[in-house]
């Protein structure tokens, strides 16, 4: 019996920390009917400027730098091998699955692309001497993509600033842009509250706080777990216009202190990356599914990766990444 109610009150308290959370990223709800974004584009003189679409059978390393420096980063490990990040069919597909005998030993392997130019930031990894990478300053940036079916695993389409930037570091310039921001264009870590087809845009600065991060309503993007969706963001020197299949969701002109502009001022790199809740211990041990707290352990807030099914995999598939810029910017 003690039992039973122990059980019944976890499930309260879970399904109460769901509801929090996913009323702090906004109200769900659908999108909107109206498609927008290609009267914008042209009205704005937008032209391709970069892209990728992953047409042919490996990855660009003159484009993308892949994998992380030392392997961990939160619960997971990730590599540049071919069962974790390869290129097939006409799109680039990072696997996330449990391995017993991965080169680090058991765990979640999955991987990281970015595309930051300057070796000053980040700690990916360059494979080809011909790497250039990219990064640009205002624009219009997209990907088109499917996000894994999986809970406390998520993906993300984002951007960060390059080179000498400190946008998210202890020494930005408080208040503004003029070192960059953090621009979240997709993240999908709703998978554990009843399989959400959610995605939510979230703008930070000057570190994870809720005083220093702007976000968006939680949009529903049905099928988003098994059908292509494009999502993206209009970059101008004033504001950020968000798009979920050519749909205007969200627009911010974001400064932490409501006076300053905060928008981004300097040039930004992309990133597709798929994240492992949990945290890696002093020790170097990878602990999925909790997070500390005052000293104490306490449940991952989107789940524990370990209550997916281990013998299966769970792939972030990306059709395309693409940047459009006007001849002005």
């Amino acid at each position: 019996m003690k039992k039973a109610v122990f059980s019944i009150l976890i499930m309260i308290l879970t399904v109460c920390i769901s509801a929090v959370c996913l009323a702090g990223c906004g109200q769900s709800v659908p999108l909107p009917d109206k498609v927008t974004l290609p009267e914008e584009l042209s009205k704005g003189g937008y032209k391709l400027v970069w892209n990728d679409e992953f047409d042919g059978d490996s990855i660009d390393y003159t484009k993308w730098r892949v994998g992380y420096q030392g392997g961990a980063r939160r619960a997971g490990y990730y590599v540049d091998t071919p069962e974790t990040v390869f290129v097939k069919d006409g799109a680039l597909t990072i696997r996330t699955q449990y391995m017993e005998n991965g080169i680090y030993g058991a765990g979640w392997y999955t991987s990281w692309l970015d595309s930051a130019v300057s070796d000053t930031v980040g700690n990916s990894i360059v494979h080809s001497d011909d790497y250039t990478g990219f990064a640009g300053k205002y624009g219009y940036y997209e990907v088109r993509c499917i996000t894994p079916p999986s809970i406390g695993i998520w993906s993300a389409f984002w951007m960060m600033p390059d080179g000498d930037a400190v946008g998210m570091s202890s020494s930005d310039i408080i208040g503004t842009g003029k070192d960059g921001l953090e621009v979240d264009v997709m993240e999908s870590p709703y998978m554990y509250m009843d399989g959400g087809n959610y995605n939510v845009h979230v703008v930070h600065g000057e570190g994870y706080s809720a005083t220093r991060s702007d976000r968006s309503k939680t949009y529903e993007v049905p099928g988003m777990y098994s059908q292509y969706h494009t999502y993206g963001v209009l970059w101008t020197e004033t504001e950020y216009v968000f798009y979920i299949d050519g749909r205007e969701t969200w627009r911010t002109s974001y400064s932490p202190d409501g006076e300053t502009l905060g928008v981004s001022q300097v040039e930004e790199y992309l990133l597709l990356t798929v994240e492992i809740g949990g945290y890696q211990a002093d020790d170097g041990t990878l602990r999925p599914g909790v997070t500390l707290e005052d000293g104490k352990e306490v449940p991952y807030w989107c789940g524990n990766p370990d209550d997916n099914d281990k013998t299966k995999v769970y792939d972030f598939i990306v059709d395309y990444v693409r940047v459009y810029q006007a001849d002005q910017a």
